[in-house]
């Protein structure tokens, strides 16, 4: 390979110019299709290739063309991956950390103190480089783990990274929500507006980042009617708004129990999966058979007007036999992954695969979140660029 390849790179020994590849080629084409961990041997060509390759937009361009993994965080505080269980760099302190979030190959982690379950910090993690920062002290309190309610992490439209907190507060009398934005650019926090009436008993999914919105299920099980919705957080305006569960769910949940949901983008656009318990009684040749049997249902969001059933699982009867699928779901992708812990294994799926196969999967709440998350790697950087 020649030196100076920003005059020209030869494709073989001979010198007719026609068999040269223009640098522009080179930069656009060929350069950001490499994975992740090939651009590292890349950069030891010359000079002007590390500098290009250390760029900031050459980190964001190379991002959709490398590899997903799924980082788990045990309860002995050991972080791994699958499938192939290794990383080469952890953070300083892994024994006391929560995963909130990912995005672009960057980990959102909550660092929590040694004496209680205070949260002292938040950081940006990148698993494959190792790049480490923490972020600013935000001003509002983090009293508990169970005060941050859900993280959503996402880009603006000027490439600044940012995350949107939902945290509950403690008042003279009453809890209460509240909603901060942090720029990764600016290292600050702002307090946002947050009054769409949810109430502190209820149960958030991770995040969804489509089309510039970020989309997060919540569960009342408190309530007598197990109310639900779905939260749009709108990257641009910063404003929340509230979008009311499929209405034939509603009415078939009324009668049996929600289980779970979990929502998945699909072709561009977001598509609900919900599941429940119902008891039915039905034929089974001769004999007519009582029970609770689990269903499930594949909702696509149509704009504002409402909801479009697209699906269904198919339905089986709760017995011994039955064992809940846990699976992680990619922030804006068409997949999902199936998760066998005991084997130290995992499955990628399309979503239609998925509905065919599996009868019934693990609500993805806050909570389960918290200890995975499926993260792709690259070489975006933590630090402000």
């Amino acid at each position: 390979m020649p030196t100076k390849p920003y005059k020209k790179m030869k494709m073989n020994v001979h010198d007719d110019d026609d068999h040269l590849l223009p640098l522009s080629l080179i930069e656009s084409e060929i350069l950001p299709r490499l994975t992740a961990k090939s651009v590292g041997c890349c950069r030891c060509v010359c000079k002007q290739w590390k500098s290009f390759l250390s760029t900031p937009s050459f980190a964001r361009t190379n991002v959709a063309n490398n590899d997903y993994k799924l980082l788990l965080l045990e309860y002995q505080g050991n972080l791994r991956t699958l499938p192939d269980n290794f990383l080469h760099t952890k953070p300083a302190d892994s024994n006391n950390v929560l995963i909130l979030a990912s995005l672009d190959g960057l980990v959102c982690l909550a660092i929590g103190s040694q004496a209680g379950d205070a949260l002292s910090k938040l950081a940006f993690w990148n698993p494959l480089t190792g790049a480490y920062r923490n972020l600013h002290d935000p001003e509002f309190l983090f009293y508990s783990y169970f005060s941050l309610h859900v993280v959503g992490f996402y880009k603006d439209s000027c490439n600044d990274y940012k995350l949107v907190c939902v945290v509950s507060t403690k008042g003279n009398k009453l809890h209460e929500y509240e909603a901060h934005v942090y720029s990764n650019r600016l290292d600050t926090w702002r307090k946002i507006e947050f009054s769409i009436g949810v109430e502190l008993s209820s149960t958030w999914s991770p995040a969804t980042f489509n089309d510039q919105c970020l989309y997060f299920t919540v569960v009342d099980k408190f309530e007598s009617r197990h109310s639900s919705w779905v939260i749009c957080f709108d990257v641009e305006t910063e404003t929340f708004r509230r979008i009311n569960f499929p209405t034939d769910h509603v009415r078939v949940a009324a009668a049996g129990c929600p289980d779970g949901s979990s929502l998945v983008v699909l072709n561009g656009c977001v598509h609900l999966c919900v599941s429940y318990t119902d008891y039915k009684v039905v034929k089974q040749g001769n004999r007519w058979r009582a029970g609770l049997w689990k269903q499930g249902e594949r909702w696509k969001m149509d704009g504002d007007a409402g909801w479009v059933k697209v699906g269904d699982f198919t339905s089986r009867p709760l017995d011994k036999e039955f064992t809940m699928q846990r699976i992680c779901i990619t922030s804006n992708g068409n997949w999902v992954i199936i998760v066998d812990e005991e084997n130290n294994s995992l499955k990628k799926l399309d979503t239609e695969d998925f509905t065919r196969q599996y009868r019934y999967f693990c609500s993805s709440r806050w909570e389960y979140g918290s200890s995975r998350v499926i993260y792709v790697e690259s070489l975006v950087s933590p630090n402000n660029p």
